[in-house]
């Protein structure tokens, strides 16, 4: 005698998941989940060093070829190839040089200053600290792992400075150029900070023209001086890129939602 097999839950047509009545759905809301709200433009902004090289890899790499190479050549028999370049543009600069250009481009040159460059960076991390820990210390790492880059590459190329005419003693070796290089790692950071606590694009795209205008001016400074070479100051630019993309792979890989919020302090609103 056959008998009826009894069918598993799982044989079973499937179930509608039975509606919520409308007073239970009203009395009983779906828990939310409140996120601190975080700027879009801190976390995604339009221009980066490691967003550029990442979907630039020829970019990439032509970089890393012209810092190697200029390095090279700084080294290869004291810098004789790029003394072709450097030394007329050495004697022009020192043919064009005022009063008024020289105090100029003196008071410029300190803002390479490590002194200069130690304390900014403190005061940019103390202000952005409770807004988002992750650039704070990504400030501060930048600012104190520089001039230890700086002293391995100036050690291995070991260029000597320039002796036209330099205005002022200036002590070790030439290549690259540590001023402008100090600058990018504290001035590279600095739309990250305003993104943090300002909504406005315009206002992160002027603070990145702050960042080169600086950057380019401390650059003009040391070559004006004679206390670098051309070279040296544009090896310290491809070089601060690197650098640049280098700290903010740290910033992103440790970057979280905790503590990290919007000026405006709003909320993100999901449910569970």
């Amino acid at each position: 005698m056959n008998h009826p097999t009894e069918l598993s839950p799982k044989d079973g047509p499937d179930e509608e998941p039975e509606e919520v009545p409308e007073e239970l759905a009203r009395a009983f809301p779906p828990e939310e989940i409140v996120r601190p709200a975080i700027s879009v433009l801190h976390r995604d902004p339009p221009l980066t060093a490691k967003h550029f090289f990442y979907h630039r890899k020829l970019v990439f790499a032509g970089t890393l070829t012209v810092s190697f190479g200029l390095a090279f050549l700084a080294a290869w028999k004291g810098g004789e190839v790029l003394l072709r370049v450097d030394e007329p543009v050495a004697r022009w600069v020192a043919g064009i040089r005022t009063d008024e250009l020289t105090q100029l481009f003196n008071d410029l040159s300190h803002l390479g200053d490590n002194i200069v460059i130690f304390s900014a960076a403190g005061l940019l991390a103390v202000w952005t600290w409770s807004r988002c820990r992750y650039l704070a210390v990504a400030l501060v790492l930048a600012a104190l792992f520089r001039p230890a880059m700086e002293f391995v590459l100036k050690g291995l190329v070991d260029r000597t400075r320039p002796t036209i005419e330099p205005l002022g003693t200036f002590n070790g070796p030439s290549h690259p150029s540590g001023h402008p290089l100090a600058v990018a790692s504290l001035w590279g950071l600095f739309p990250a900070v305003v993104a943090l606590h300002f909504r406005s694009r315009a206002l992160w795209w002027a603070s990145v023209v702050v960042a080169f205008t600086i950057g380019a001016l401390v650059a003009a400074a040391r070559v004006y001086k004679n206390a670098h070479y051309l070279t040296d100051v544009l090896a310290s630019f491809t070089w601060a890129a690197l650098y640049l993309a280098a700290v903010q792979g740290f910033f992103d890989r440790f970057h979280g939602t905790t503590n990290c919020k919007h000026p405006q302090h709003e909320t993100q609103v999901g449910h569970r």
